[in-house]
């Protein structure tokens, strides 16, 4: 029997059982334990007939409809916190000429940031109704922050003719899940080490070279702006507590309480992660009860960054916004990081990252964490703010004007689509 077979045979059997006269008999128990396995095969047959079906009329829909999804340039948003990634591109492309589309999978309102004249918005909706529609989009060129193309529900459509996945954070293809930048066309990677690690991946896997494009992180550019606007650190040091969530989080391995100890000593800023609201709601209304500390829960963490000396963290992708942003120091709680079923498991060895930048994101061991205010005063007087500087030279590509070189990669992106339609 074929899956298309199922929704016929489960409608017959569903239709049997309504319709079934009423009867007086024994079962025995193996026949009634028969008798409930075909029940259990029919009630799942009509399942997964059922959700087929719905899939397949949202893929006909989207199919029917494709005419609405035609442009040139796509760029794609799936979260409003990745908006500050686009909007220096967004901003460049315009003043080259370039009106693009930008697709967000979430509503924008007068809280926004407006867009750029001649930016096209289309709103569509999250998750898998989202992505069908981007799975049959027209364009000649895809960008998204969103990886793994081709993996899971994002998949390829046959009318867009080249795929670009852009960095919102420093990242060096470790703790990315596998197949994360296989099937893109070109990746515009934030740094040398991103680079390297995607052609090992390449050289391991057996995948052709696709074209790696040397950018940089566009949204540092905003944060700079925010730095510019900032007025002058307060004479008593300000610790900024912003840990990620899940697992490694620093709030889920050690709880809340060890914030107390650093607030006898030092004005306190905490700054949940987002996440935590949605995925571990307790420990966020743990957190925003916390006594004596100021929390933040604004939209971006520019606010809280601009206040504090040194920021306490641990995976949290806002310790090197920190770090080369503000040019100030952090400390990591540095428990073990398991990279299994992750990109990092194919590479092999510890994060390149971590051991380049331990002279000003100082790991410290969790077992220490009841000693965090006497290694909070140590890293504070041992900072070097131009060493910092050297290191993000050479890691970051075109630090503070990486939204201009996105922009003139891509305009050359599409140039080149161009030129291959009219040459077919």
């Amino acid at each position: 029997m074929t899956r298309r077979d199922l929704p016929g045979r489960a409608a017959i059997g569903v239709w049997l059982l309504l319709h079934a006269a009423s009867a007086a008999a024994y079962i025995d128990p193996g026949t009634g334990s028969a008798l409930f396995y075909v029940i259990s095969g029919i009630v799942v047959s009509v399942y997964f007939g059922v959700r087929g079906l719905y899939y397949r009329v949202v893929e006909a829909i989207f199919r029917v409809r494709y005419k609405d999804q035609r442009c040139e340039l796509a760029i794609h948003c799936e979260d409003p916190r990745y908006e500050i990634t686009f909007l220096p591109v967004l901003k460049s492309l315009v003043e080259r000429g370039i009106e693009p589309t930008f697709f967000t999978m979430y509503e924008r309102d007068g809280s926004f940031e407006p867009l750029p004249e001649k930016v096209t918005h289309r709103a569509i909706a999250p998750g898998m109704v989202g992505y069908a529609y981007l799975n049959h989009i027209e364009a000649d060129l895809l960008v998204t922050t969103t990886p793994q193309l081709d993996v899971m529900t994002f998949r390829r459509s046959a009318r867009v003719k080249h795929y670009a996945i852009l960095q919102h954070a420093l990242g060096e293809s470790r703790y990315v899940r596998p197949y994360a930048y296989d099937y893109f066309d070109s990746v515009l990677c934030c740094g040398a080490i991103l680079k390297t690690n995607i052609r090992r991946i390449e050289a391991i896997r057996g995948l052709p070279a696709k074209a790696l494009y040397e950018t940089g992180i566009p949204h540092y550019e905003e944060l700079l702006k925010s730095r510019g606007e900032a007025g002058a650190l307060s004479d008593k040091p300000v610790v900024l507590v912003a840990p990620s969530w899940g697992p490694f989080s620093m709030f889920e391995s050690f709880g809340v309480d060890f914030i107390a100890a650093i607030a006898r000593e030092y004005e306190v800023i905490v700054r949940p992660h987002p996440q935590m609201k949605v995925s571990q709601p307790e420990l966020y209304a743990k957190v925003l009860a916390t006594s004596g500390v100021t929390v933040d829960t604004q939209r971006t963490p520019a606010g809280a960054m601009s206040r504090a000396h040194v920021l306490l963290s641990d995976i949290s992708g806002i310790t090197h916004e920190f770090a080369f942003i503000y040019e100030r120091p952090v400390l990591i709680i540095d428990q073990q990081r398991i990279s299994g079923g992750l990109e990092g498991d194919l590479l092999g060895g510890d994060s390149e990252l971590k051991e380049l930048c331990r002279e000003f994101i100082v790991p410290v061991a969790p077992e220490e964490l009841p000693n965090i205010t006497a290694h909070i005063g140590r890293t504070l007087a041992n900072h070097s703010a131009s060493r910092l500087a050297e290191v993000r030279s050479e890691l970051i590509y075109n630090f503070g004007r990486a939204g201009e070189i996105a922009a003139t990669q891509l305009a050359d992106i599409l140039a080149r689509q161009r030129s291959a339609t009219g040459a077919a």
